[in-house]
């Protein structure tokens, strides 16, 4: 790696002029937290333009945002390692209480209105379509298990060309769901935005709600996210997803009669596959 990037943003800040300075000082004042922010929220946070961090960016060697909060990510981990990361020493513990912030602060972001639109929504769709890809596909493949077992028409689509196809042919009465933990990942808000345009309902499943992908839909549903971005797909990263998953499935179950029919079904239909 090139050299330590808080070291170096240091010794380059007379250089800068005040724009960039800002978002020097911003970075440096907490770096854990800028590994987790869009570029959005950091030119917001430092009182600058999306053009300004990126020229920010380029001006200490990095060709994009998404490459230096990696570089950045890679060394707080390094940090961290040394330290040996557990700040009680017992890392059961530690793994349990990071693992239940990210659960309330999930709970805390949560917008109402936004999940009973989604959930209204979902329980009237002929289809959903679930888009996620890499770690985030994990989470889709549970929010479908959960679908099914309400009797709904649902599909995993985690790749990426599979996913816009299906978006493309989309139609009014029919719901695209998509998960991505950083809301910046092209392919998920490619095939969101081919879904919107058909006139599907979009909903949206990210720890930033001020990114990308939430201009494209209708529905956002924020979660909590810690740790840096090399750690993506930890359940630590993924916890608040997966209880806006579980939220969306018991506001459906409360629907009605015809759910719970469905949920009795597919418990019958597999309960010879166990011993």
């Amino acid at each position: 790696m090139q050299e330590k990037i808080l070291a170096r943003l240091r010794s380059s800040q007379p250089s800068l002029s005040p724009a960039l300075l800002r978002i020097s000082e911003y970075v440096l004042n907490d770096p854990a937290k800028v590994v987790n922010q869009t570029i959005t929220e950091v030119a917001d946070g430092s009182g600058s333009s999306e053009a300004s961090v990126l020229r920010f960016c380029r001006d200490i060697k990095f060709s994009s945002f998404q490459r230096f909060k990696l570089a950045l990510g890679i060394e707080l981990s390094t940090h961290q390692t040394i330290r040996h990361t557990s700040p009680s020493g017992d890392v059961i513990d530690d793994t349990l209480s990071t693992a239940i912030t990210a659960l309330k602060q999930t709970k805390d972001l949560l917008n109402q209105a936004a999940l009973e639109l989604a959930a209204k929504q979902i329980i009237r769709a002929k289809s959903i379509d679930l888009y996620g890809f890499g770690g985030s596909a994990n989470v889709a493949r549970y929010a479908h298990y959960l679908f099914v077992r309400f009797g709904l028409v649902s599909r995993v689509l985690d790749d990426p060309h599979l996913a816009v196809m299906s978006a493309v042919n989309l139609g009014p009465k029919q719901v695209a769901l998509a998960i991505s933990e950083s809301g910046s990942s092209k392919d998920t808000i490619n095939s969101l935005m081919a879904a919107k345009a058909a006139g599907a309902f979009t909903i949206a499943i990210t720890c930033h709600i001020r990114s990308p992908i939430a201009a494209n839909a209708d529905a956002v549903l924020g979660a909590s996210s810690t740790d840096t971005p090399i750690t993506r797909g930890a359940f630590s990263r993924v916890a608040g997803q997966y209880l806006i998953i579980d939220i969306l499935a018991n506001m459906i179950a409360k629907d009605g009669s015809k759910f719970q029919a469905a949920m009795q079904r597919t418990a019958e239909a597999t309960i010879d596959k166990s011993f």
